[in-house]
């Protein structure tokens, strides 16, 4: 093993020993997928209508509308989408 696989693996190890250790539960990424999930086709129609035709100065600015933008979407159409 080089000496940068090294470093690399020591450095997950104690990322993952710390997260153990504040019992953080940590998901193993799935591998790359073209395709989109349900939840794709809700959110990005979804936040792209809302914030269509707006402009923003700064990224606080971004990320308070689109938080806005997410909660305006009713709860139930999330649920909806992952049924049927």
């Amino acid at each position: 093993m080089c000496k940068r696989s090294q470093r690399s693996s020591q450095k997950n190890e104690s990322k993952e020993e710390f997260l153990a250790t504040k019992q953080i539960t940590v998901l193993k990424n799935l591998a790359y997928s073209p395709n989109l999930g349900p939840i794709d086709f809700l959110l990005f129609p979804k936040i792209k209508e809302i914030m269509k035709g707006k402009h923003f100065d700064n990224f606080d600015d971004i990320r308070i509308n689109t938080t806005a933008a997410l909660k305006a979407i009713p709860q139930n159409q999330f649920q909806n989408c992952f049924e049927g």
